[in-house]
């Protein structure tokens, strides 16, 4: 289920990109970054996640950017807090799916550097303990359980694009909520993007 998913989205983007008319300015690129995971319930310390992304400018005031994201850890669970002993560490994983529009803001005019703003939607196909896995583990080892969730994200960072190169290299900070059966969970951190062709 979760590699058809991936599939239908990367074949997805590579038709629009395929389909798009000269003038469009399309790129591809790949994304690293450190994001951290903190709700209620559930928490993990900074880990590297990783992706690839394709870019879109249908108009010269917006870009758009489709991407796949994995992340991997270990979190701390605890569904019963308060309770000495209840937390339990186990993995966390997280392939995102995301879609969002972000607009250059041009500092000083001609200067290659620009702020970045903007947010969107992402799709979350995840591994982690959910409140009704982790309540029944017992005293055994609860297992993970697979779900699709759904959140958003907003983002800020800067861009550069040096002159006549023919890719540009981004550092944003994002804030991706993603909506668990039981709680919002936050991932927050620094991405890194290196984009072809934009």
């Amino acid at each position: 289920m979760k590699r058809r998913i991936v599939l239908s989205v990367a074949a997805a983007a590579l038709l629009v990109v395929t389909a798009v008319g000269a003038q469009a300015q399309t790129g591809f690129g790949l994304r690293a970054g450190q994001i951290s995971v903190e709700g209620d319930n559930i928490t993990m310390d900074a880990s590297t996640a990783f992706g690839a992304h394709v870019a879109l400018g249908f108009i010269p005031i917006l870009k758009f950017q489709l991407g796949v994201e994995y992340l991997s850890g270990t979190a701390t669970y605890n569904y019963t807090p308060g309770i000495a002993g209840s937390a339990f560490d186990a993995d966390y994983k997280s392939v995102g799916i995301f879609l969002d529009v972000r607009k250059p803001i041009g500092l000083i005019p001609m200067f290659p550097l620009k702020l970045l703003v903007g947010g969107g939607l992402n799709m979350n196909l995840m591994s982690y303990l959910d409140e009704a896995a982790f309540l029944a583990g017992g005293a055994g080892e609860p297992t993970l359980e697979d779900f699709t969730q759904n959140g958003y994200h907003l983002m800020v960072g800067l861009v550069f694009k040096p002159p006549v190169l023919p890719f540009s290299i981004s550092a944003e900070y994002r804030m991706q909520t993603i909506k668990l059966a039981d709680e919002n969970v936050k991932n927050n951190g620094l991405v890194l993007g290196l984009t072809f062709g934009f």
